[in-house]
């Protein structure tokens, strides 16, 4: 074949694709729009909360059935575009990945959920799909479901009891005494068939992030400690299986970094880490590794920054009477220089004449005091550090001072040429006795605090100028009362009910008067006021060594 004759038979496939193109664009011409585009119907998803069971629908993501309950949920629609042709799915799926899906998770077809609950306990999904039959677009809202098999396995406060034959505890099924909650008591012994280890003397409640969906509460007693599942409190574990190497127990503190995974234990003034995580408990026993040793002998408190920056403590050297920084990640101190007593952080950035008696700075390597009491002033978790009140006294215990400690989570300048105030006895009554402290988060200039001397709980008011901090009688039991553990509410809720930090619990010993042992609620007003009239007073108790609030899981 020519090359002519190939050049023409090219030519004329090329003017047939071109003739083709021309075709399909004068047809797109000539239509002229015999198309109806129109925009989808949008539905956003939420609960009905105010034609609830609030005991259920515990906020707009969080449901709670005890198992064998019916649960009743009813949602509420908003649709950019109205339509009457809705269909409705309620589906339950795992929490955690390392678990199965239930074998039957469709539990319901309708717009209000009526279902009896069947599921072991634990914590789930409960999805609601909506679907527009009409576009067969769907929407979907994801609850928190928290499956329990008893009235005291949710939310609540655990009261721990000194019993002739051991100890037990009860739980008062009330967030901040707002409602009236019932007292379920000795649970401990329903659940198990015996009692507690005598000389019980704390009950710890430990809520992991919520991708691994589960809580620990466990129970230090001279010697030893143990740990209970959260939502019926059957035995679970005794100290023996904690460690990687087992040491002497004796167990101060017990928690776990907000919004993260790290669990810390100090223990013989030691610090323990492990990690919680989805994937970590899949092979259990997760346990506590090696104590990070040097040259420190840790007080029993830590205080914490954030979630993400390192998962940093703060922690205080009762030997060397300054303050540590650790890192949970990189296991080691920040920075991670030789281990020097009082030379742990930088040198103080400020002047010799802001840490005078007369002054309110503080050089973190040499505090030179004895820490009596430490607990957060901000919310935790806190995006970028944290505040702490931190009570510090002499050793020969005559004088008190309250240094207001910022946390960080990378590390400190230690430049603080504020925040250290003395707390004089003239003033703050009863002050270098106190053995009782709270503090609350809400309070927007963070100048209260509480403390008990005797059968009172003061509030102090701080103020620049030793002059000028005073304290005033708060709350004044009958005479001869003991006043045992004061707490501030602190929920660890990721949404923050409207009382969090506005109420005061304290229990109290009256036997001297006939009153027996009892738990009160205080409100507290948004300056830090506190209210002399109970919200709520719970009776009938055994001596309570110990009290503290279980969040709801997964919530």
């Amino acid at each position: 074949m020519s090359y002519k004759t190939i050049f023409i038979k090219r030519l004329l496939q090329l003017i047939g694709v071109c003739g083709a193109l021309m075709a399909t664009l004068a047809a797109c011409k000539r239509d002229l729009g015999n198309y109806n585009y129109s925009a989808v119907n949008a539905i956003t998803i939420t609960t009905d909360t105010v034609n609830a069971d609030r005991l259920m629908v515990i906020n707009n993501d969080s449901l709670v059935v005890k198992q064998g309950d019916t649960l009743k949920v009813n949602v509420l629609l908003s649709q950019t575009k109205e339509s009457g042709d809705l269909s409705f799915s309620w589906l339950v799926t795992q929490k955690n990945s390392s678990n199965g899906n239930p074998g039957l998770y469709v539990i319901g077809n309708t717009r209000q959920l009526t279902a009896r609950v069947l599921l072991l306990p634990g914590l789930y999904n409960l999805v609601v799909k909506a679907t527009d039959n009409t576009t067969g677009v769907s929407y979907y809202k994801i609850f928190s479901l928290n499956v329990s098999t008893s009235p005291w396995g949710n939310e609540g406060w655990l009261v721990l009891q000194q019993q002739a034959n051991g100890s037990d505890l009860s739980v008062i099924t009330t967030r901040d005494g707002a409602t009236r909650g019932s007292i379920y008591n000795n649970v401990y012994f329903l659940a198990n068939g015996h009692k507690l280890p005598f000389g019980t003397n704390k009950v710890n409640v430990l809520s992991y992030n919520s991708s691994v969906g589960s809580q620990k509460v466990s129970f230090f007693y001279p010697g030893g400690g143990l740990q209970v599942r959260s939502y019926d409190f059957s035995d679970s574990s005794t100290n023996d299986n904690w460690f990687v190497v087992n040491s002497a127990p004796n167990f101060q503190v017990n928690g776990v970094v907000s919004g993260g995974n790290y669990e810390y234990l100090i223990n013989n003034n030691q610090l323990y880490n492990r990690v919680i995580s989805s994937v970590t408990i899949k092979n259990p026993p997760v346990l506590f590794g090696a104590p990070y040793l040097g040259s420190w002998t840790l007080s029993p408190y830590v205080m914490l920054a954030n979630s993400t920056a390192g998962y940093a403590y703060t922690l205080y050297d009762q030997t060397n009477k300054c303050f540590l920084l650790y890192s949970a990640n990189a296991n080691t101190l920040l920075p991670n220089i030789a281990d020097v007593p009082n030379k742990h952080l930088a040198a103080f950035a400020g002047q010799a004449s802001d840490l005078l008696p007369a002054a309110s700075g503080f050089d973190m390597n040499n505090i030179g005091r004895n820490l009596e009491y430490a607990e957060n002033v901000l919310p935790l978790p806190a995006s970028n550090g944290c505040l702490y009140d931190c009570f510090f006294r002499n050793d020969g215990h005559d004088s008190t001072w309250l240094y207001q400690v910022p946390t960080l989570p990378t590390g400190y300048l230690n430049n603080n040429t504020s925040g250290r105030f003395y707390l004089n006895p003239s003033n703050v009554t009863g002050i270098n006795t106190a053995q009782k402290f709270a503090v609350p988060t809400h309070v927007v200039t963070k100048d209260k605090f509480y403390y008990v001397t005797n059968d009172v709980v003061y509030t102090c008011t701080v103020q620049t100028g030793a002059a000028s901090t005073s304290a005033a009688a708060g709350i004044n039991f009958p005479a001869g009362t003991k006043i045992g553990v004061m707490k501030v509410f602190k929920s660890e809720y990721l949404s923050a009910p409207a009382t969090e930090s506005k109420v005061l619990v304290v229990t109290t010993d009256e036997t001297a008067s006939g009153g027996g042992n009892k738990v009160y609620f205080f409100s507290i007003d948004i300056n830090g006021v506190l209210n002399p009239t109970p919200v709520q007073v719970y009776t009938g108790f055994d001596k309570i060594v110990d009290i503290t609030f279980k969040k709801g899981l997964g919530q």
